[in-house]
């Protein structure tokens, strides 16, 4: 009986100790805490530099560009040109949008008083005044005692809406804009250090990044895919406001060549119809698919789907239903493919979280998004391609990163395995080859210069 009894005490002890272990760890630690780890995290929490490092040490330098270069400068780095001044934003309007400032507020202040209704009303039927974003510009129009008489909303340097008032004392509401020049040009280069450097090499703008980026998101993954003597070849439309250079039009023809072959694109719109064309290959095969190649520009897995992972904050098997791409925050994130949007809100544990359903059973979800974008609702329709949200660090999250997550059938798929199909050939096939000739010849005369060691 006594050695039974101290057998018991001494198990006892044990169970007390160990349960005083699990209530420090689980309840009264800051940074273990249950009620630590289920706080929502704030969308606009800024990253401290220990986190900003670690992350930019954690993405290569093909991708990291014009970050990187800021913390690693190197005599030679190219730097992209700044943005002109030009057309209607020439520096003597009344002043810009804040952060998270409505017209009505902009409008009250400027004295419109009661005509702010009006003047919005107006303005309304031809842009949605909720998409006005922080930074645009806008002039006030006033009479010689400072009363205003009208509005103007300046959202690029070539575009304006007016808002004036008429003999009648309504408001009406006018687009205006300038007109642009269009050329074409051609542009190669490189890889040394990373696509945006070589972009910039050539003396283009890094719009010019963004455009082969998407033109190719179906085939590569530029985060993995890009390394040093890659190249990559153009030819572009230029859009030109006077003798200035504005903006890049629409890219007619394109080549990347790395470690994964060559990939070619071409333009093809053959009834003119605007926004219609589309892309092939000089094998009139279709750029696009039916789902993206990953859901961001950039991205680094971090987390594959398992259904045994051990998960790192909850300390338990834990079945891991999707993919974690490690990105910084506020890296945008795109649908895989068009969809009707089912949610956007915040929830515990996935923080900001989108679900989209693509119908035939298929149905993607976003967890721990930052942000979600402007003029998203549930409901609606969205594009392939279409920006949705922001990569983010809310919910029970470890670090910034998207978790992506794909269902079939009510059942939990890993998105490296969906099969993916390209979309029809252009209807005359022939018709399409031909067009595209001068352009494939165009594009093997390019000599894009040969990278340097690293």
């Amino acid at each position: 009986m006594p050695q039974q009894v101290r057998s018991s005490l001494g198990l006892g002890a044990l169970l007390v100790v160990l349960t005083g272990v699990n209530v420090y760890y689980f309840f009264l630690r800051q940074d273990a805490s249950v009620q630590s780890l289920m706080r929502p995290v704030s969308t606009s929490r800024a990253l401290t530099d220990a986190k900003q490092d670690a992350l930019v040490e954690s993405i290569p330098p093909s991708l990291l560009g014009a970050a990187y270069s800021e913390k690693n400068k190197k005599p030679d780095k190219a730097t992209l040109p700044p943005p002109a001044n030009m057309g209607f934003d020439d520096g003597s309007l009344s002043g810009q949008f804040g952060p998270n400032e409505a017209l009505s507020t902009v409008l009250a202040r400027e004295g419109f008083g009661s005509s702010a209704g009006a003047i919005t009303a107006a303005l309304s039927r031809l842009v949605d005044p909720r998409l006005i974003r922080a930074g645009e510009h806008y002039d006030v129009d006033r009479d010689e005692e400072g009363t205003p008489q009208g509005f103007e909303y300046v959202p690029t340097p070539v575009l304006r809406y007016l808002v004036s008032q008429k003999p009648d004392g309504t408001w009406q509401a006018e687009k205006q804009e300038k007109p642009l020049t269009i050329k074409t040009a051609q542009a190669s280069g490189t890889v040394e250090y990373s696509l945006y450097d070589s972009v910039a090499k050539a003396g283009e703008a890094g719009a010019l990044v963004a455009l082969i980026v998407d033109l190719f998101a179906w085939d590569i993954n530029f985060y993995t895919d890009t390394r040093p003597g890659d190249t990559w070849k153009v030819i572009v439309e230029k859009q030109y406001l006077g003798d200035q250079f504005y903006k890049y039009g629409r890219l007619l023809a394109a080549e990347y060549s790395g470690k994964n072959g060559p990939f070619r694109g071409f333009y093809w719109n053959p009834r003119g119809e605007h926004g219609q064309g589309k892309y092939y290959d000089d094998k009139a095969q279709a750029l696009a698919k039916s789902m993206l190649k990953t859901p961001l520009r950039f991205v680094r897995i971090s987390s594959k789907f398992d259904p045994k992972r051990f998960h790192p904050i909850l300390h338990r098997i834990k079945a891991h239903l999707g993919v974690d791409y490690a990105a910084p925050i506020g890296t945008p994130v795109w649908a895989p493919t068009a969809g009707k949007l089912v949610q956007a809100d915040f929830q515990k544990g996935s923080g900001n979280t989108i679900t989209i359903n693509h119908g035939s059973g298929l149905v993607t979800r976003y967890y721990h998004l930052s942000r979600f974008a402007r003029g998203l609702k549930v409901g609606k329709q969205v594009a392939q391609k279409q920006t949705i949200g922001y990569v983010g660090n809310t919910g029970l999250s470890t670090g910034p990163h998207l978790h992506f997550s794909m269902v079939k059938n009510g059942k939990y798929i890993d998105p490296a395995q969906e099969g993916i199909k390209r979309d029809p050939p252009p209807a005359n096939r022939a018709a399409f080859l031909q067009a595209i000739k001068p352009r494939v010849t165009a594009l093997k005369a390019m000599q894009p210069a040969v990278a340097r060691n690293p």
